[in-house]
């Protein structure tokens, strides 16, 4: 059990009292950076017990201050971050190793706010000035409880966020802002304490090293469970057609539009949807087809490739639509080849489909049988 820390719930924001001197790095604007004095770190719920995010002060250090102040503690030596997940469905993996325990505390969301590197901007700072982003948020508390150099608590940090967004991605999270898959959200927090009273002194956190092993699987693993906790974040929860096909916008929606386009080559092969309603409903009925997910699965990494320039479009199109045909089901030991004449698949159209458009048209000839 780590020992150089204490935790407790107060007011749905959950306080970390250290037992002993630590060094702490951390990315909040309230006594960030690296510190030797601080007693406490504070993970906030930004909610105040509404379902909207209030500021208590005019920029995000004065919020946090008053938040820290409003708990009894002193803001000058407390550090803390804010969310807007319920910090109650907090994660919380040790892993030890001799006398060496790490122990990761995490609280987790980002259907509103996953995003990837580079993706585009939802505000611009000027003059201390700027927008709010939207709720959600994945913050990491990490405990060691031996003391780490000034370089291994910064390698360590860079450690933490690849563990998350190794996390995130497994999960196939999607970004909320673009096509790629999520790494985590705009507003992620880390912070990081080392005992300045440890037994001994760690200078590699690489991950190479076995801190560097603990800290990766304890973030990891965490990151995870929060997910879980907050959003249901899971294989079953992504294990759905209309999970895997968010990122890329092809919903039920979509298909409508996609569908009235290009109605005259539904037509031919008599595939008629009167009403959105009633596509949406097809799509449903289809949303767990074990068989359905995993092709379109396959089908939607090959996008991914293709957007990464690791294949060419013109492949991908041509194995796209074999995978397709020949992968799903359709009845009776037949492929979803058999479902149609061959004119389906030879379709003048489908010669200036993208590979997205393809992927749109054949799951309407799919979900129409």
């Amino acid at each position: 059990m780590n020992t150089f820390f204490t935790c407790e719930q107060k007011l749905g924001n959950t306080i970390f009292t250290f037992s002993q001197k630590a060094k702490v790095l951390s990315t909040s604007p309230l006594n960030g950076g690296l510190t030797r004095h601080l007693s406490h770190a504070v993970n906030i719920n930004c909610m105040n017990g509404s379902y909207e995010c209030k500021m208590l002060g005019d920029t995000y250090e004065k919020d946090l201050a008053a938040h820290v102040h409003a708990l009894g503690l002193s803001p000058s030596c407390t550090t803390a971050l804010s969310t807007a997940a319920w910090t109650e469905l907090r994660a919380i993996e040790e892993v030890c190793f001799r006398d060496l325990t790490v122990t990761a505390v995490v609280t987790g969301g980002i259907d509103s706010n996953g995003m990837h590197p580079g993706d585009s901007a939802s505000y611009h700072e000027e003059n201390g000035n700027y927008e709010m982003l939207h709720p959600g948020t994945i913050n990491i508390f990490l405990f060691i409880n031996q003391h780490l150099t000034d370089a291994a608590m910064s390698r360590a940090l860079m450690l933490c966020g690849e563990a998350k967004a190794a996390a995130v991605s497994q999960l196939l999270l999607g970004s909320c802002y673009s096509e790629e898959i999520a790494t985590g959200s705009g507003t992620d927090g880390i912070v990081i304490a080392s005992n300045l009273c440890g037994t001994r002194t760690l200078t590699d956190s690489s991950g190479h090293s076995k801190l560097g092993e603990l800290i990766g699987k304890s973030v990891k693993s965490a990151v995870k469970q929060a997910l879980l906790n907050q959003t249901a974040a899971s294989g079953p929860r992504q294990f759905l057609l209309s999970a895997r096909t968010a990122r890329y916008k092809i919903t039920p929606a979509t298909l409508w539009e996609f569908y009235i386009e290009y109605r005259e080559i539904f037509n031919d092969f008599k595939i008629s949807f009167e009403m959105p309603s009633l596509l949406e409903q097809k799509f449903l009925t289809h949303n767990r087809t074990s068989n359905l997910v995993l092709c379109v699965s396959l089908y939607l990494h090959l996008m991914d490739q293709v957007r990464w320039e690791l294949i060419m479009e013109p492949e991908a199109i041509r194995e796209g639509k074999r995978l397709l045909i020949y992968g799903l089901y359709w009845k009776d030991g037949d492929f979803f080849e058999k479902a149609y004449p061959a004119k389906a698949w030879e379709q003048p159209g489908l010669l200036h489909f993208s590979l997205k458009e393809q992927l749109m048209y054949l799951l309407l000839l799919y979900i129409a049988i």
